[in-house]
């Protein structure tokens, strides 16, 4: 007898009405929750995973180990061609594991060490991740090739200075890294015989290497210093960086315009003179320009004591060629009430390019009209007193 003719409810219609209900309770609680076992999952993933390196340099990747849970993983490196060196680093030391948290993941590099002689050819190292029965793997490539593109260079915004031989002569240098990896570089400069070159790091007076990453820049700076008394002239510099199997060099140049300096003096070498208070009294100074180069727009002036008045003979001199020597005489005046005594006059010559100056002693002395006035005072004061005596002294 059929399931319709017996009144009882045939197989499909007892099916569908479960379907239906199974749907009814699926919208009313929502989607379905995950399985527990992916809700404890583990993955290993690095943002490159394939890299191009040259023989004897180093492939380094960073991992990213994420779970959902707080756990140990332990990492290890499989498929590593022989003689090549494989380490997985953290928090300063090669570890072989970490306690992974999911908010708190560490940093973890896999460095891979290529051999010299490693041949041009790719190789695929996989990394393993474990926690209990969680695992995963990660391939990753390697292509060693014979040279990758890129090379390290120097370049200077001012490749040429000028100036006088005292000057420091500064070049700001920029070393271009745009090799595939990360290096240290150690800096040379040198110069001609007897001058002072120096390269630096920027801002490291006593280094003398810097690291730049990989596509990176770094900031050298130059020194120069020339020797004493060093002609006007073309003086070249050459700067040389060397690492990462790479080396650059770079050459500079610094201009001597010339040597300026200034003897300011007397035509005797005597430096001191008398003088009367309120009178003038001329005196003579010799500027000699002791340097290579000529020495424009001097100017002579005085540093005197209070009230005293000084003019010069000429008052400015255009140019003073080296070698050569121009008189100046000095007009002294002190004030007409200056005490009798020595007083310090400082003359200086100053151009535009160099200057010095000289201290004369001056000696202010009583008039001569006082002494004459003096002596007629004295003279009188003594005829008094003989008349004085000779009138009343018999009395």
């Amino acid at each position: 007898m059929s399931d319709r003719v017996s009144g009882r409810p045939g197989r499909r219609h007892v099916a569908g009405r479960l379907a239906l209900v199974l749907g009814l309770v699926a919208t009313v609680a929502g989607p379905a929750a995950p399985l527990a076992g992916a809700a404890e999952g583990l993955t290993v993933t690095t943002p490159f995973p394939a890299v191009v390196v040259e023989a004897g340099d180093t492939a380094s990747f960073r991992l990213s180990v994420d779970v959902a849970v707080a756990r140990r993983v332990d990492l290890r490196a499989t498929g590593v061609p022989s003689g090549w060196t494989a380490r997985f680093r953290g928090g300063g030391l090669v570890v072989d594991g970490a306690f992974v948290g999911p908010d708190d993941p560490p940093e973890i590099t896999l460095d891979v060490e290529v051999p010299d002689d490693a041949p041009a050819d790719s190789s695929t190292i996989t990394v393993e991740a474990a926690s209990g029965a969680l695992s995963d793997r990660l391939p990753l490539t390697i292509r060693v090739a014979e040279t990758v593109a890129g090379s390290v260079s120097l370049a200077s915004d001012f490749p040429e200075l000028r100036g006088p031989s005292d000057t420091t002569f500064t070049f700001n240098v920029t070393l271009s890294n745009d090799t595939a990896a990360e290096a240290a570089f150690a800096m040379d400069a040198t110069g001609p015989a007897g001058w002072t070159v120096t390269a630096r790091p920027a801002g490291q007076a006593q280094a003398t290497s810097t690291t730049v990453a990989a596509g990176g820049t770094g900031s050298i700076t130059v020194t120069a210093e020339a020797p004493t008394g060093v002609a006007a002239g073309t003086f070249p510099i050459a700067v040389t960086v060397s690492g990462g199997g790479e080396t650059a060099s770079l050459d500079l140049q610094v201009v001597i315009t010339g040597t300026y300096t200034l003897v300011v003096s007397t035509p005797d070498q005597v430096l001191s003179t008398t003088a009367n208070a309120g009178s003038t009294r001329s005196f003579q100074l010799t500027i000699t320009n002791t340097g290579t180069a000529p020495v424009t727009a001097l100017t002579p002036s005085a540093s005197t004591p209070t009230g005293w008045e000084v003019t010069f003979d000429p008052e400015t001199i255009a140019s003073l060629e080296p070698g050569a020597t121009q008189t100046v005489t000095a007009q002294i005046t002190p004030t007409g009430d200056a005490i009798a005594g020595d007083y310090d006059v400082t003359m200086t010559a100053s151009g535009a390019e160099a200057n010095d100056s000289v201290t004369v002693r001056v000696r202010v002395e009583t008039p001569q009209f006082w002494w004459i006035v003096g002596i007629v005072l004295i003279g009188a004061t003594f005829t008094g007193l003989y008349w004085v005596f000779r009138t009343y002294g018999r009395r």
